[in-house]
């Protein structure tokens, strides 16, 4: 009896121990249908998780996006000649003039332009100034190399492109009203991070494509001319005092206004008084 008892418990302690051991065995091991559609079901809403898009290949040389921009005061003898003669030289490169300011104070009268110039004309630009129009008393040239910002913003726009295109065939494939909200906030992101990225590129752009010179030109004259407009001005300051005056007068009148209305009143009753009078002094 006691032999077949201890048997009994020798098949048990057997038979746990190779249960434990096919269980650890199990510990581990790779369902293929199943972690396949969990995968499938995850890069499905999640395209981050996604081989990132491939962007595309830009190979621009250092240097190749330059801003050039520059200030210059010159000296002259004529003002308004060198004016016209600097006019002449803009229309000839395709510039313009982005700004235009004219100042007299003083014994000096002076203009103050800021030019566009294309990129190509800019030196051109410089050293036929330098040449030709007066003395000059102050420059200063900078160029500054964007070449790596525009190269690194347009991987980057490329890759937001491909981001959204993902989220756009995702937003088709959403089964549930949280899963349309969360995609749509998402495409929302990127297309504002794509509209940043493009006014980026026409800002850098437009300044590479033209650079800017600040330019002063100014003539020293004498305290007499300084003083003594021209009969044009004189005109035109004669009109506008004239209507100063004209105005000054209405408001005068304004202001006695009951006199006014008084007077009027004086004058329409004045007949019937006088009559009544001649009729007292008759006998």
């Amino acid at each position: 009896m006691k032999s077949f008892i201890i048997l009994c418990l020798s098949f048990t302690i057997i038979s746990c121990q190779h249960q434990q051991s096919k269980e650890n065995s199990s510990l581990g091991k790779y369902y293929p249908s199943e972690a396949g559609q969990a995968d499938e079901e995850y890069m499905e809403m999640d395209p981050a998780r996604t081989e990132e898009p491939n962007p595309s290949e830009y190979s621009l040389e250092k240097g190749s996006k330059m801003i050039k921009s520059g200030n210059m005061n010159f000296e002259v003898n004529q003002l308004e000649n060198t004016k016209r003669k600097i006019d002449s030289l803009i229309r000839s490169v395709d510039a313009y003039y982005e700004n235009e300011q004219y100042h007299a104070y003083g014994n000096r009268i002076a203009y103050s332009l800021q030019i566009r110039i294309p990129n190509t004309k800019f030196d051109t630009i410089i050293e036929v100034l330098e040449r030709g129009v007066g003395v000059l008393t102050s420059k200063n040239i900078r160029a500054q190399d964007v070449t790596e910002e525009y190269v690194d913003l347009n991987i980057r726009l490329d890759n937001n492109l491909q981001y959204l295109l993902q989220y756009q065939s995702i937003l088709k494939r959403a089964k549930s009203i949280k899963e349309v909200l969360d995609v749509q906030e998402k495409i929302r992101r990127i297309e504002e991070e794509i509209d940043s990225k493009k006014g980026r590129l026409k800002y850098l752009d437009n300044q590479v494509n033209y650079s800017t010179l600040h330019l002063e030109i100014s003539e020293l004259i004498s305290g007499d001319i300084a003083n003594k407009p021209k009969f044009g001005r004189r005109v035109i300051n004669a009109f506008n005092n004239g209507i100063q005056v004209f105005l000054s007068f209405i408001i005068a009148l304004i202001n006695f206004w009951p006199f006014l209305l008084l007077i009027g009143f004086l004058y329409f009753i004045r007949k019937p008084v006088l009559q009544r009078f001649k009729r007292r002094k008759l006998p």
